[in-house]
């Protein structure tokens, strides 16, 4: 006895159902796959602040990238410069103490800040970081 393929509606045998489906699988992975490593790109950025502009080699046209990378500078630079003026001021005999400890709380809110950045890619979301998430660095 020989076994025939019989076509359904669409005139497709079952094998070729399956190898589109296999084919459909394959590019549903590569989708999947292309998300993670933007996702993976996109925290980069955040968790190593002098990295942010990696989202923008990689992804020049995404929106979702450009707003990450913008987040992460705006992170990096308030960074800097929060952390060079407590760092001048603590030198300030009397305050020193005081800004000392100012500037300790500061990096806690920055570190912070840096985990609701990873914790947006990873989530895909594009909100805004309290306070300083309005500025706009990137175009």
């Amino acid at each position: 006895m020989e076994d025939k393929q019989i076509p359904n509606d669409e005139g497709n045998t079952p094998a070729s159902e399956e190898l589109q489906k296999e084919k459909t699988d394959e590019k549903h992975e590569v989708t999947e796959n292309e998300l993670r490593q933007k996702k993976v790109i996109c925290a980069l950025s955040y968790v190593f602040g002098i990295l942010f502009f990696l989202p923008l080699i990689f992804y020049p046209n995404d929106e979702f990238a450009k707003f990450h990378a913008n987040q992460s500078l705006v992170i990096l630079l308030t960074v800097i410069i929060g952390e060079a003026l407590f760092g001048i001021l603590s030198i300030i005999p009397v305050l020193n103490i005081a800004f000392g400890i100012i500037c300790a709380i500061f990096g806690v809110v920055m570190l912070i800040y840096c985990i609701f950045g990873v914790l947006g890619v990873v989530r895909e979301e594009t909100n805004e970081l309290p306070v300083i998430g309005k500025i706009k660095l990137l175009k």
